[in-house]
């Protein structure tokens, strides 16, 4: 009962602080209105996009290779499975040769694709045709993932409610880390909303062996697996961990039969070679403006690597942590709420306790702010989904000028946004926890 009253006048302070000043203001706009100003925003950005890509088309230049996108790794390293021996893909001067032919690179040097063997045998594919149709094809491909994963998380959140849904679509699709660095920019993130999007439908649907097969696609990018696995386990989700197994396998016995054995001593070797050369080893060569975790942001901030700073920065790690260990363990026998709130806390945490998250990767923060959305309208607590609507805003508006912002003031606007979300939804998967204890007649069956 004082978890529930206490939730109450939360949710009672809540609601005073949103009170919108229609005295001053006029009446707020409703959700017809903010959906119109989206899209009109949305399709505004699309036509500027477009002019720049038909002006680089009217002056013969082609599309964005001279803007030297990262799709030239990944059509790069299709090039090298199709026409060298497989072992070659790891190759770090060969791979310098072939991204060179592809377009010559705008800094001296690329840096070295440190992807899974499956990676570079899925984008021979698109290796056989012309860069320039290869490209689109991604980007289609890209966006399609993108819709898809999000939609898995929305399915059932919001029934009937179309116009929450098309303003959810809306600000996903205007997200800076995707429209740019990924969509335009020709990036993989995409893979890993729809695999992760796609493990929580099955999920959902009480499928938990088809849940951990989709999670396994996020192989191709085991730094993003760095919370999630130990997620399974420690809420307990054994068979959705024995899909993941299997479905890794699958990748791995698909890998070795078209490349052979030998692929994988030289990739653990290329790893090592990729430390260095990208920046992982100090930081020399790496972009800090580009990266959101928190060993990086601890990197860009001025004192940050400082003892006090590498205190502080030891210490959050190891305190969230733990929280999020010990909230994960009891959600395990929470409700459905809870459930959402786990997979939102733990995705949000895996872009800050890493050691190597590009911007392009927060787009995982969609789905994570979605399951809070959904955990917050089956909880019916308003005035939390009012601050986690606001914080989202704040973060999509971020995004847009998050690097500017890091490489004239050395702080990562982003970073701290999401670290806000993160701690947010430990507090409410603490209360979910506590005022949502598990109904075993109708919890979600995802042991």
């Amino acid at each position: 009962m004082g978890g529930a009253k206490q939730t109450a006048d939360l949710e009672q302070r809540g609601r005073t602080l949103f009170r919108w000043p229609d005295k001053f203001l006029g009446p707020p706009p409703g959700l017809k209105e903010i959906n119109a100003a989206c899209w009109g925003q949305f399709i505004l950005v699309l036509l500027i996009f477009f002019f720049l890509v038909g002006a680089q088309i009217k002056n013969r230049s082609g599309i964005f290779r001279d803007w030297h996108c990262a799709f030239i790794y990944f059509y790069g390293i299709g090039h090298i499975a199709n026409d060298y021996p497989a072992v070659r893909i790891y190759d770090y001067s060969l791979q310098q040769k072939v991204f060179n032919e592809i377009n010559p690179a705008p800094e001296g040097f690329y840096g070295p694709s440190p992807y899974p063997p499956f990676v570079a045998l899925f984008f021979s594919l698109f290796a056989h045709f012309p860069f320039n149709l290869a490209y689109v094809l991604w980007a289609v491909i890209s966006l399609t993932l993108y819709i898809s994963g999000i939609a898995a998380s929305l399915k059932g959140a919001f029934p009937g409610e179309r116009l929450k849904i098309s303003l959810i679509f809306c600000f996903a699709l205007e997200f800076c880390p995707f429209l740019v660095y990924t969509f335009a920019n020709g990036q993989l993130a995409a893979i890993a909303v729809a695999s992760v999007g796609v493990a929580i439908y099955q999920e959902n649907c009480s499928k938990p062996i088809r849940s951990g097969l989709a999670l396994s696609i996020l192989a191709y990018k085991p730094s993003l697996l760095l919370l999630l696995i130990p997620m399974l386990v420690v809420t307990r989700r054994f068979k959705t961990l024995i899909g993941f197994v299997t479905g890794a396998a699958i990748l791995s016995l698909v890998a070795t039969a078209f490349t052979g054995v030998q692929i994988w001593p030289a990739y653990v070797r290329f790893l090592s070679v990729f430390g260095k050369v990208a920046g992982l080893e100090g930081h020399p060569g790496l972009k800090l403006a580009r990266y959101i975790d928190l060993s990086t942001f601890s990197f860009l901030v001025p004192g940050g690597r400082s003892g006090i700073g590498l205190a502080i920065l030891i210490f959050v790690t190891v305190t969230v942590a733990a929280v999020l260990s010990v909230l994960l363990w009891k959600s395990a026998t929470a409700g459905k709420p809870a459930q959402f709130l786990a997979w939102a806390a733990t995705l949000t945490w895996t872009l800050l306790l890493n050691v190597y998250v590009p911007i392009y990767d927060s787009i995982l923060v969609v789905i994570a702010i979605v399951l809070t959305f959904r955990a917050l309208k089956e909880l019916e607590w308003g005035a939390a989904t009012g601050w986690v609507a606001l914080l989202s805003v704040s973060i999509f508006a971020a995004s847009w000028v998050a690097i500017g912002i890091a490489l004239s003031h050395r702080i990562q606007l982003l970073s701290i946004l999401i670290g806000v979300l993160g701690l947010g939804q430990l507090f409410l998967l603490h209360r979910a926890i506590r005022v949502d204890p598990i109904d075993t007649d109708a919890a979600l069956p995802v042991r």
